[in-house]
């Protein structure tokens, strides 16, 4: 089948326009997907003091979540959460949230009680920037560019029609740029369109899901909460009831927690109306090796079970919304499928970058507009900036202070800084290709030099921690290393200008072309 001139255009225009204007996000979410799925790993890499094996049994944790629980009956606050100790996190955890609704996190010594403030949340934080949730309606865009990617995926596969076999292995790195980034774009967007659709669709449906929300209460089901929260199978806390009282005991929540789901992993305890004689804690449980991996228990303070959900939920809501979150953030995958799953997102960052130095050696021969240069710039500065910011944030979790107040704030903001100053910096080079060159090395020498720090500030050798956890993260620190760095020349290589043949003498003092 071979589509007529006219329906090609009109695709190609599509889907080049709708690529165009939805790469940089899209580049954001698969470059730092391959992080976010690795949050929970990088917690012994962000503390060092993480690094040592849990120090206290299960019951002597839950006995101090108790007391901890106890103490803060006094404050009465509408939500409060208590994490106990892992093999990632051995410390205890707190959750509080401020009047504005943010939730400030603080740590527990599990041995002495001691409460430690606030510690690095690097891994949280790149999973969060993966849908660009510190930036205000960042999720809801990404959301947007998921839903672009559907089109983008659908447009690139009709353009290929009674084509896809002959280029699906054609890459000529000998031609002009133009034709090695069609030839690029072209192969892996092939390749990688089964992961690329399951990510927009799971995407797309999962951070817009809270922006339809309301409609759908508003209109489908006349207004009623309690029918919304039937069909998505998550009732609300009972109201507080306005009198004081103790805690929920926990020791007995945990045992009804593993009674009713013992293959699931019980370690937190979120408390609704805590002090309250009405006041509630969830348990949630997590499974592995399954996309329907949660499971939830709510207690009420009396010991009472008052609600229990099983993996997929009960409904066609949950059985439907609850595997799109597993395949999402790789729930069922082992440590392999999830280095499967990060390089698949690296190369699927470079597709959406090979589809945009694509457009521009289009739009070169033909004259390039101020968008097209705005384009240039913003593409320079915006992706090869997001690597240096990127390695920005990781020298900053081993130069700032473990005990430095609010120091998961001076961490964002040497991220959001240094991606920030990069993109500007793009505005005062004159040559985009250079500017990404240079922030490319940056990010190269700081992630090379990340792992000999942590190493010297830990007094060991790197690679030789004698943790899976660091030992992973230091290996994928000098992978990303060499991608970089080979990133670096391939832009210094294809910015030289072509050799090309000629009859007239060459005077050999003449000095050689500076590339751009």
């Amino acid at each position: 089948m071979k589509l007529s001139p006219r329906a090609y255009e009109i695709l190609w225009d599509a889907h080049a326009w709708a690529g165009v204007l939805s790469s940089l996000v899209l580049f954001v979410t698969f470059f730092l997907g391959a992080f976010a799925l690795f949050a929970e790993e990088l917690s012994p890499w962000q503390e060092p003091t993480f690094r040592a094996p849990v120090a206290v049994s299960e019951a002597r944790a839950v006995e101090l979540a108790q007391q901890l629980a106890e103490a803060e009956t006094a404050a009465h606050p509408v939500w409060f959460g208590i994490s106990l100790p892992t093999s990632e996190e051995p410390w205890l955890r707190l959750w509080r949230m401020t009047p504005d609704g943010a939730i400030k996190p603080l740590w527990v010594d599990p041995v002495s009680g001691r409460q430690l403030g606030e510690r690095s949340d690097l891994g949280e934080f790149l999973n969060a920037m993966h849908f660009l949730e510190p930036i205000p309606g960042g999720a809801h865009l990404t959301g947007i560019a998921s839903g672009v990617l559907v089109l983008l995926i659908g447009t690139g596969l009709l353009l290929q029609l009674g084509r896809m076999v002959r280029e699906l292995v054609q890459f000529r790195p000998k031609a002009s740029r133009r034709v090695i980034w069609s030839d690029a774009h072209k192969v892996i967007g092939v390749i990688t369109a089964p992961f690329l659709l399951v990510f927009a669709l799971t995407g797309g449906i999962l951070w817009l899901d809270d922006w339809f929300d309301p409609a759908v209460v508003k209109t489908s089901l006349n207004g009623d909460p309690k029918a919304h929260e039937r069909i998505v199978d998550w009732p609300s806390a009972p109201a507080a009831a306005g009198r004081d009282a103790g805690a929920p005991d926990l020791a007995h929540a945990l045992a009804m927690a593993k009674q009713r789901f013992p293959q699931s992993e019980h370690s937190h305890f979120f408390f609704d109306h805590l002090g309250d004689e009405n006041g509630t804690v969830h348990l949630p449980g997590e499974r592995e090796g399954t996309l329907h991996a949660f499971t939830h228990v709510r207690v009420s303070r009396t010991g009472e079970l008052l609600w229990a959900r099983e993996t997929g939920g009960g409904t066609v809501f949950s059985r439907v919304m609850d595997p799109l979150y597993g395949l999402h953030f790789a729930t069922w995958a082992s440590f392999p499928a999830k280095v499967l799953y990060a390089l698949l997102a690296f190369v699927s960052a470079f597709g959406i970058l090979a589809g945009n130095l694509l457009w521009l050696e289009r739009r070169r021969a033909k004259g390039q507009s101020r968008f097209d240069t705005v384009l240039a710039k913003l593409t320079s500065g915006f992706c090869a900036g997001l690597a240096l910011a990127v390695g920005g944030v990781f020298m900053a979790n081993q130069l700032l202070p473990a005990q430095l107040p609010q120091r998961p704030f001076w961490e964002h903001t040497v991220f959001l800084a240094t991606w920030a100053l990069s993109i500007g910096g793009a505005w005062l080079d004159a040559s985009p290709a250079r500017h990404a060159r240079r922030l490319l090395w940056g990010a190269s020498v700081l992630l090379f030099l990340v792992p000999l720090v942590d190493a010297a500030r830990t007094g060991r050798l790197p690679f030789a921690s004698g943790s899976s956890h660091l030992l992973a993260t230091e290996l994928g620190l000098f992978a990303l290393v060499l991608v970089l760095v080979g990133a670096a020349g391939v832009i210094r290589r294809l910015q030289r200008p072509p050799v090309l043949p000629s009859t007239v003498p060459v005077d050999p003092e003449a000095p050689a072309p500076v590339p751009t």
